[in-house]
């Protein structure tokens, strides 16, 4: 961790400046001893893994590579690649990396590129942003690549399963799929290259090229795992807690030109799933500003219930003018632009204000009943709405609601019976909690006491795993997020053999479970417990009381009811003062 941020020794632990917030007295701290980190305003934690996960916007397996790779490890497979193969993942990041060395050079020097050089000072592209975006030009040639890579290592098909070339559908050649156009690579949010977008020259002559053309996808590269620039912004977004999302290259490099940092771009595709799970490791707020003209409405309008089904904070912003971003803010300046972001409107109500343009709720029954449903069913799939500060907001709902009913005059009453019955039906559809997306955050406050006490007991001493799971059992537990932490503890010491609390980290591939069995390890440290055994004996005494207080409980609503035969309740009230008799330590009285 010391090589992304300075630690500060402090006892037996270390301190830093926590990176996902604005944090000026250090905030983070690392346990070298438990191999943990945590920041207790956050309300996060966990080991290095989960660090590099959320550090980098990466999974468990990337970043378990990652690691090895910097540990110089290698990982065991079951098929191991040759090294300087086409399915080498290594060879394939040298050659896009090589390949956009070459692009930069020609864009620099070759006078070929004078068009190219040209495009991007009328776009308005400053040298600076044409270093920092490692900007290219590809020349229009069918193999200028193809002959450059003949005095590598990296043979035909690592360049094409890097995806810088293609092979003709009748001869079977290779050609530059990249000719002819103005290069702009993409990076993952480590910073390594895995692919390229390449747009034609405006005086291109040829009418059946396409205006964009994006890598395939490959080993390295996935449309709908990366965005644009995220390498560049990941740091703003992080400090901002918020992330701009804007549909081109250029759009991007002028916003950051001006100064505003934490803006991305979708990869020819629309915004999907895991870009918003993807973003959500960075930002707690996603500004969606695609291009004002009606094709840009009508995709924002196809997003927006991705994003209310995700449960993020997506705000729709709507440039004037139809301009898109980039033009905007060179026009305009970026007073005007974070101006528009002000007036930017949370997904609901963009789905309110379009749903209804121009209909009569009056006079067209059938077309407002059909926006009706439409925003309730939308609704619906969103059924813990959220603020900035991550408490349930009933009060949002219910204005929701009381303004739908005014605009359709309908009773508000019924319009909650209906969205109650929406909600019933697509609840089938909701992840329950056990399999809620990483970006729901597990605080032990949130535990049953009883839960939270045993586990931190079990953080304390993993090896009283065995003493606990022979007297509770995993289905006591009281929430899906103990169930699962139970069961870690449970699986890891199945054989009997001793079990480290790193070990039992370690087995954690949850970002938000690593988190919470970290602040409960904390909470029992902070507690000094001394005789971790004696203290669980009485925690499972305590269970078993509470479990026998439940099942009185369950007796005395059976007699109430008058539920059993005569014999059953008299064996109910025995068995009920032999238990009160034994709580208070009184012999039962025998014959004579």
């Amino acid at each position: 961790m010391g090589g992304y941020m300075p630690l500060t020794r402090q006892g037996r632990i270390y301190l830093a400046l926590c990176p996902w917030h604005n944090d000026t007295r250090p905030s983070l701290q690392v346990n070298p001893d438990r191999q943990s980190w945590r920041c207790w305003v956050c309300g996060i934690g966990g080991d290095i893994f989960s660090f590099v996960m959320r550090r980098e916007g990466i999974d468990f397996r990337e970043a378990l590579e990652l690691l090895a790779d910097r540990a110089n490890i290698s990982l065991t497979k079951s098929a191991p690649t040759q090294p300087g193969s086409p399915n080498d993942k290594k060879t394939l990041f040298a050659a896009a990396a090589w390949a956009e060395r070459l692009f930069q050079k020609n864009l620099a020097h070759s006078p070929d590129a004078d068009a190219a050089r040209r495009y991007f000072h009328d776009r308005g592209v400053s040298q600076d942003s044409v270093n920092r975006f490692h900007l290219g030009y590809a020349p229009d040639q069918w193999q200028w690549l193809v002959d450059q890579a003949y005095s590598t290592e990296f043979s035909a098909a690592v360049l094409e399963n890097v995806g810088l070339i293609g092979r003709s559908s009748t001869s079977g050649k290779p050609y530059d799929r990249f000719k002819g156009r103005v290069i702009f690579p993409i990076h993952d949010v480590q910073g390594r290259t895995i692919g390229f977008g390449g747009r034609i020259l405006p005086q291109n002559t040829d009418v059946k090229a396409a205006k964009y053309v994006n890598s395939p996808e490959t080993k390295l590269f996935s449309k709908s795992d990366n965005l644009y620039a995220l390498d560049l912004a990941r740091d703003a977004i992080s400090e901002t807690r918020s992330a701009i999302v804007v549909e081109g290259y250029t759009d991007v490099i002028a916003l950051q030109q001006a100064g505003i940092r934490n803006v991305v771009a979708v990869l020819g595709t629309a915004l999907g799933e895991r870009h918003i799970h993807l973003l959500r490791r960075y930002a707690d707020r996603i500004y969606l500003l695609l291009d004002g003209d009606e094709a840009g409405q009508r995709r924002t309008n196809e997003i927006l219930e991705l994003f209310v089904s995700e449960q993020a904070d997506l705000r729709i912003v709507t440039l004037p003018d139809q301009l898109d971003p980039c033009d905007f803010v060179q026009q305009r300046g970026v007073d005007a632009f974070s101006a528009a972001l002000e007036t930017s409107v949370d997904a609901l109500e963009h789905k309110l204000r379009i749903t209804t343009a121009g209909v009569d709720v009056r006079r067209d029954l059938h077309k407002a009943n059909e926006a009706l449903e439409s925003l309730l069913s939308t609704l619906a799939r969103a059924p813990r709405l959220r603020d900035d500060t991550g408490s349930d907001v009933r009060l949002r709902e219910h204005q929701f609601l009381a303004r739908l009913a005014r605009k359709f005059e309908v009773d508000e009453l019924e319009l909650r019976k209906r969205l109650s019955s929406l909600r019933r039906a697509t609840s089938a559809s909701v992840r329950p909690p056990e399999q809620a997306d990483e970006s729901t955050r597990l605080r032990a406050a949130d535990l049953d006491p009883y839960d939270r006490n045993f586990l931190e007991v079990l953080a304390c001493q993993p090896d009283l795993t065995i003493l606990a799971a022979d007297e509770i059992g995993v289905d006591e537990m009281s929430s899906a997020a103990a169930v699962q932490l139970y069961q870690t503890f449970i699986s890891a010491c199945h054989d009997g053999s001793p079990v480290e609390f790193t070990q039992l980290l370690s087995q954690i591939e949850s970002e938000s479970l690593k988190g919470l069995l970290v602040e409960l390890d904390e909470l029992a440290t902070a507690k000094k417990i001394i005789d971790p055994e004696t203290l669980l004996k009485t925690i499972i005494a305590d269970f078993k009381r509470r479990y026998e207080d439940r099942e009185g409980r369950d007796r005395v609503t059976a007699l109430e009811q008058k539920n059993l035969q005569p014999q059953e309740e008299l064996d109910v009230l025995q068995q009920m003062i032999e238990r009160q008799r034994s709580r208070q330590g009184i012999v039962s009285p025998t014959d004579g």
